[in-house]
């Protein structure tokens, strides 16, 4: 089973294509209007290998917003 990409409590994000667990501060974030920021999902970029991916959000976040 998958863990989450994202891990909150070590403030790491796992990049799914190098698969190596860095500090949240070494992804940027690419920028997207404040008027639909609540309708997407951030998109980062790794800053070792830079591929652009965008996690799913977690269920439970997911339904909390609704």
């Amino acid at each position: 089973m998958y863990s989450s990409l994202i891990d909150d409590a070590g403030r790491t994000i796992t990049c799914p294509r190098c698969e190596q667990p860095q500090p949240m501060r070494d992804f940027a974030t690419l920028g997207m209007s404040p008027r639909y920021a609540q309708l997407l999902d951030p998109i980062y970029r790794c800053k070792q290998c830079n591929h652009l991916f965008a996690p799913r959000q977690q269920m439970s976040a997911a339904s909390a917003a609704a």
